[in-house]
């Protein structure tokens, strides 16, 4: 028995689990195997943690009330307490008799019953109390005045579940990577929780704090956007999905005490101002307190011993004073400047002019060249854009300055790695100056950001870069960090940046070689197109030649058949008509190129330009064809035209070859 009890003890010290009927039963499940009962109810992807009481499991195994835990219930109860008996009716039957002593609480009582009926607790709802009584789940039955039997009715709440895992279905699950700084009582831990997109940034901050002990308000975070209130959900802190990294380490006692000596610093000012006393410059105040040295932390002039300042009042935490503190200098940016350019120019003198030339080097010129010159380049040569925020009432500015932003380390790798713009938010005119130029020059986003920016929480450094034609804010540095802090937060951007910056180099050589791909494809395409256009020119131009030709060449035989026309016309008007047969005819027969033959009568006396009249006629000319006899062999259109047929020996009938010349 006294083994259980002592795993009870580790198991409620571990999970943070206070219920002891609660703890009981998830030990139950696993045969009091502590291990294996801690990693179920803290599982990875749990919504919640067991001390939150919204762990429901539909479909949980059998769990039996482990006996020993019933008799320690009946020891005790025979030594101080009674036993009362009561019947669980649903649905009009009596599903369950529990026996249970009055110190048990309703949610002891719950367990019991889920013991009986498999009904997990979170469903379990109690109707008809005695006396019309509606006790909670931490109540104790010997509160309630109850006799020693009585009836309960069991309400499941089956259909209210129901609606309500129908309407958690949709949301997105959330992880939670939360690294927990190491302190001097122990080593860092990495807890990696999921929680779903309705759950609150107070839920997330309470079931941390049940899981490390460190109370919500200890709990110093990095990593929750500035915007964030503690009723922000998770879907509305714009945190990164599906996972998101945090930082937590305990909030840091010795900048409160630092806070209680400037505020202490500031009322004897103010205390001094009121009684008309001569204000110490910043430059002279160190010396006029004599308890100090200018090597002692420029907080130590301030008299410890005034009475009136009691650490351990939460109040003397407030970093700000509703009266502008008397510093006697000069702004870093007067107040209604109109000209954001002359801003940033006075900017950059006056804080050279205070805090000497070991400095950021900040950019000359407006907000929205800054981020042109930073982010709008190729990926090789783009930077992150480090904008710093001053604001003179703040207690943090001075020693951020001249202790962080100005440490030659901070310098160096800010001047190296960053584009640093600045601007002082003291003035309201000059703070809605800034928010209307970021919200132009950067986005919503952006001013929201630097909006949402808590007063207290300044100076600051957001650091912006661009990522696929989105400027993003990739971390808000805020003044109330120490130089292993600030160095660390840069070095963490830039290492995130140079990461993405590898990416981008990437994908924009594969762009540029897409591209360049695309324009020798482009010329060649260009250059093909002009070769065919040349060709198809060249061969239009032809054609155009060709077809002039062919037009001159039929004109040109039209011409010639015209001609040829009106000779044969001409002929056929002078051929003499064919005589009838009989003395001095002669009949010659004409044998034609392709076989055919050709047949007529001439007179003897006919000469021989007859012949080659009747012949040209009929589409045989002397130009064309040879007119052949065949004995003597001899060529007739190479002799004299005016010998007659009978001198020719054609008379009285011969046969004449017409050859192609």
């Amino acid at each position: 028995m006294d083994d259980k009890n002592g795993i009870i003890a580790d198991f409620q010290a571990i999970t943070g689990i206070d219920n002891a009927g609660e703890a009981l039963m998830h030990l139950s499940n696993f045969d009091w195997d502590l291990l294996a009962a801690v990693q179920h109810v803290t599982p990875k992807h749990t919504q919640h943690l067991p001390s939150e009481g919204r762990s429901t499991q539909l479909n949980a195994p059998t769990v039996m009330i482990a006996d020993d835990f019933r008799g320690m219930i009946a020891s005790t109860s025979n030594q101080t307490h009674r036993l009362i008996t009561i019947e669980i009716e649903q649905n009009g039957h009596i599903i369950a008799t529990i026996i249970v002593n009055d110190s048990s609480t309703i949610d002891d009582l719950k367990t019991m019953v889920y013991a009986e009926t498999n009904i997990p607790c979170c469903l379990q709802n109690f109707n008809g109390w005695p006396n019309n009584q509606h006790p909670s789940n931490k109540d104790t039955l010997s509160k309630l005045n109850l006799p020693d039997r009585f009836k309960l009715n069991l309400n499941s709440g089956d259909e209210d579940l129901n609606q309500e895992l129908n309407g958690r279905a949709n949301l997105r699950m959330f992880t939670l990577n939360i690294t927990m700084e190491a302190t001097t009582s122990s080593e860092y831990q990495v807890y990696k929780l999921s929680f779903s997109s309705d759950q609150t940034v107070a839920q997330v901050k309470e079931v941390v704090a049940n899981l490390t002990k460190l109370p919500i308000s200890n709990q110093q975070w990095l990593g929750w956007p500035h915007f964030v209130t503690p009723a922000t959900t998770l879907e509305e802190s714009h945190i990164n999905y599906p996972v998101h990294d945090f930082k937590l380490k305990p909030s840091n006692s010795i900048l409160k005490h630092t806070r209680r000596r400037y505020n202490t610093r500031l009322n004897s000012a103010v205390d001094m101002e009121t009684s008309d006393s001569p204000m110490p410059s910043s430059s002279t105040s160190s010396s006029s307190t004599s308890s100090s040295s200018s090597e002692e932390d420029p907080f130590e002039d301030a008299a410890e011993s005034l009475s009136g300042i009691d650490d351990d009042d939460d109040d003397v935490d407030t970093m700000f004073m509703d009266t502008e503190a008397p510093t006697r200098i000069r702004p870093l940016i007067a107040e209604d400047t109109e000209d954001e350019l002359a801003g940033v120019i006075q900017f950059i003198d006056e804080f050279q002019n205070r805090y000497g030339d070991m400095r950021p080097q900040f950019f000359l010129g407006t907000l929205d060249q800054a981020i042109k010159i930073a982010c709008f380049k190729p990926a090789r040569d783009k930077r992150l854009l480090a904008v710093y925020l001053h604001h003179d009432r703040s207690v943090l500015s001075n020693v951020f300055c001249t202790q962080l932003l100005c440490f030659e380390s901070v310098v160096q790798y800010l001047n190296t790695n960053f584009l640093v713009w600045g601007w002082d938010m003291t003035h309201p005119s000059n703070r809605n100056r800034i928010l209307q130029s970021a919200s132009l020059s950067l986005g919503a986003m952006a001013e929201i950001t630097l909006r949402a920016i808590d007063i207290n929480r300044l100076p600051a450094l957001v650091l912006f870069t661009r990522n696929r034609s989105n400027t993003e804010i990739l971390s808000v540095i805020n003044g109330d960090c120490n130089i292993s802090e600030l160095l660390s937060s840069l070095i963490n951007a830039q290492e995130m940046f140079a990461i993405q910056q590898q990416v981008e180099i990437k994908e924009e050589g594969e762009r540029n070689m897409r591209e360049m791909i695309k324009v020798e494809q482009d010329e060649a395409y260009q250059q093909s197109l002009a070769i065919d256009r040349a060709k198809e020119e060249t061969k239009r131009v032809q054609e155009m030649e060709e077809k002039a030709i062919r037009s001159q060449i039929e004109s040109q035989e039209r011409q010639i058949a015209a001609e040829k026309e009106a000779i044969r016309q001409r002929i056929v008007a002078s051929l003499p008509a064919e005589p009838e047969p009989g003395d001095q005819v002669a009949k010659i027969r004409f044998r034609l190129p392709l076989g055919k033959f050709l047949e007529r009568r001439f007179l003897a006396s006919d000469n021989l330009q007859v012949l080659f009249d009747y012949l040209y006629i009929n589409g045989f000319s002397q130009e064309e064809f040879k007119v052949i006899s065949s004995w003597p062999r001899r060529d007739l259109t190479t002799l004299g035209v005016t010998q007659t047929m009978k001198e020719l020996n054609l008379y009285p009938q011969e046969t004449l070859t017409l050859e192609e010349r």
